[in-house]
């Protein structure tokens, strides 16, 4: 594993927004500044989905150069980390965000900079307004708008939000022991004493992701209140379906954020065209809802399966030991509901276990799994059972190790604070989180596929039957 993941990079999609959303760290930029500025000035970032935050930009005759409160990064985790991350990983610059550009005019065109990714920007200047481009790998584009500010004044008092943030975890976190150790005693401390210097929300959210890293459990992240949920239009495409031919299909599953419906209606085409190979693609899903992964997971399987216990707080402080198969009967069974039915079992007794019954409908062929080290939450609990009863062949990386149920609590103004309530432990006694699941096949996660099809099938099918791929369906 790299060092920045266990210092700076969370694996769950959320964790850090600057500007496009959660898990991105992609940004689009451009600029606005009068024509023929020169020296110093300070903006105030808007990002739609992401945290705002100051920028202060300095002109050199056609040159400039932006960033967020300088050294900030440095100072959050330590000069010394900070000094042995910059030598084993592509981090530059000890700032949170870091561009430079060349000037033509008031157009601007350079590199972005936001921890360990770096996109090019292309930037327009006014007099009171700055709006930056970011030019995305992907080929997308994400758009920041600034405006001027006079001097900079903290978003918050950031002693008083963590303050809270101590307050909630404490009450809250599935695991009352650790509050009582050193390291929580030591993060705590850290953060006090970093709250006088921390301007905006977005160093707000980068300490906590930073040393919250290092915490034995995931799912212990910040972000900002968003006013509308995923809407059906905006969820739209989470899962879609592309035939390779008429004996195989790729399910591409971007995240389990969908409605059972949905899914349900991807399971109809897969089932009526009779399909005798389905490749189910995980690659860079962080999760979502349980809700059509129970959907899935039901088609997959012929007989019922006990998919894994979650002990809340209530289990650890009466036993402070991993439940197994003997403990079942001292948890509530869930097997299937909606996701405010699910916390309320979850937080019942000593939390609850799912168990899931096979659908209606039936899959009868060959079933493989793509996964990489972005595959994860509940993702893992899915492949490690499908794996372990022999439903499928895992073929990729090890996913993510980030398995836990959690909730949302509100701090403030726009902050959210989530939560792990229960832990999650296989019916084999396996716990995910932190660890993640091996596959049965490992190979590089850009080649899994290809390997699939070209390795695997290539003995069922002839080569010629593997070239076109055509999308049949989305949700």
């Amino acid at each position: 594993m790299r060092l920045t993941k266990s210092i700076f990079t969370p694996i769950y999609s959320k964790y850090l927004q600057i500007g496009y959303g959660l898990n991105k760290f992609y940004i689009v930029l451009i600029l606005f500044f009068p024509l023929f500025c020169q020296g110093q000035e300070t903006w105030l970032i808007e990002a739609p989905q992401g945290f705002n935050y100051y920028l202060t930009t300095e002109i050199k005759k056609d040159q400039i150069i932006g960033s967020t409160r300088k050294n900030a990064l440095k100072e959050i985790v330590g000069g010394f980390k900070y000094t042995i991350v910059k030598m084993a990983t592509t981090l530059d610059y000890p700032e949170i965000v870091y561009f430079e550009g060349d000037m033509n005019g008031n157009v601007i065109n350079g590199n972005f900079h936001t921890l360990f990714s770096k996109n090019t920007f292309q930037g327009l200047i006014k007099e009171d307004s700055l709006l930056l481009t970011i030019l995305n790998k992907n080929g997308s584009k994400t758009e920041l708008k600034g405006s001027k500010v006079d001097n900079i004044k903290p978003i918050r008092d950031y002693a008083t939000t963590f303050r809270e943030i101590f307050e909630l975890t404490e009450q809250h976190v599935y695991k009352a022991k650790f509050i009582n150790t050193k390291q929580w005693r030591k993060f705590k401390k850290r953060m006090l004493r970093l709250s006088p210097n921390i301007q905006d929300d977005l160093e707000l959210q980068t300490a906590v992701m930073a040393l919250a890293r290092e915490f034995p459990f995931s799912h212990y992240y910040i972000y900002r209140a968003q006013t509308q949920t995923c809407t059906k239009q905006k969820c739209i495409n989470y899962a879609h379906l592309e035939e390779i031919n008429t004996e195989t299909c790729v399910l591409k599953v971007k995240s389990f954020s969908g409605t059972k419906e949905e899914m349900d209606s991807l399971i109809s085409i897969i089932d009526q065209k009779g399909y005798k190979n389905l490749i189910i693609d995980l690659r860079n899903n962080s999760g979502g809802s349980f809700v059509p992964a129970f959907s899935l997971a039901e088609y997959l399987i012929d007989e019922p399966v006990i998919a894994g216990v979650f002990p809340n707080r209530n289990w650890y402080k009466a036993f402070d030991r991993l439940p197994t198969k003997d403990d079942y009967s001292k948890f509530t069974e869930f097997s299937g509901g909606s996701l405010g039915e699910w916390y309320d079992k979850a937080a019942q007794n000593y939390g609850a276990y799912f168990k899931l019954l096979p659908g209606e409908k039936h899959f009868k062929g060959n079933i493989y799994i793509l996964t990489n080290r972005r595959t994860a939450s509940t993702c893992e609990p899915f492949v490690y059972g499908l794996k372990n009863h022999k439903h499928a062949s895992i073929v990729g990386e090890n996913t993510a190790g980030a398995m836990l149920s959690s909730n949302q609590f509100r701090i403030e103004n726009e902050l959210i604070l989530q939560i792990p309530l229960n832990d999650y432990i296989t019916y084999s006694g396996v716990r995910l989180d932190k660890t993640g699941v091996e596959p049965d096949i490992k190979v590089a996660a850009d080649t899994a596929l290809d390997y699939v099809l070209n390795e695997i099938l290539t003995d069922k099918k002839d080569d010629n039957s593997l070239q076109t791929r055509d999308t049949v369906f989305s949700q």
